[in-house]
């Protein structure tokens, strides 16, 4: 199953919902700042991802909003939600 990163639209949109990120095709080059810029998601590969967000991508964006740094946070791991300067 494939997976792909998705980039937030952003301008009044709700950073919660699926429908407010398109897949992009390249790997995002954003880590770091105040606002969402992208969200990994694993087995999507719809332009806008076609089901609802997981418990675990929520629970990420809202610590990302929350502390500004990229989640899940702490050690080597795989960043699902990357942020950017606005």
């Amino acid at each position: 199953m494939a997976n792909s990163w998705y980039s937030y639209l952003g301008q009044g949109k709700d950073p919660l919902v699926p429908a407010s990120y398109r897949r992009i095709t390249v790997d995002p080059l954003c880590l770091n700042g105040i606002d969402i810029c992208s969200v990994y998601l694993l087995g999507e590969t719809a332009t806008t991802p076609s089901a609802a967000f997981t418990p675990n991508i929520l629970t990420y964006i809202t610590n990302s909003l929350s502390t500004l740094t990229p989640q899940p946070n702490g050690g080597p791991v795989k960043h699902f939600v990357y942020l950017k300067g606005s």
